[in-house]
């Protein structure tokens, strides 16, 4: 397989290796069902802020919590 623009194919492979895992795309097939009572998340770090918002976007019942991050 003959590559013409090597920089464009590694760029095009690191975007979809860095989409594959987006909190967007992974996060809700793994929320569990809403359980009885209240629910507190949690977060730290680079991806709690994008994991948080999937999580608040999707979830199905009240939330509260705090998430740290340096944005």
């Amino acid at each position: 397989m003959s590559i013409q623009q090597p920089a464009v194919f590694l760029q095009s492979l690191f975007q979809h290796a860095v989409d594959s895992v987006s909190a967007a795309r992974c996060l809700p097939a793994a929320l569990p069902a809403p359980p009885a009572g209240r629910t507190v998340v949690i977060g730290a770090g680079k991806a709690a802020a994008a994991m948080a918002q999937v999580v608040e976007q999707h979830w199905q019942g009240e939330l509260s919590g705090v998430v740290v991050t340096r944005y």
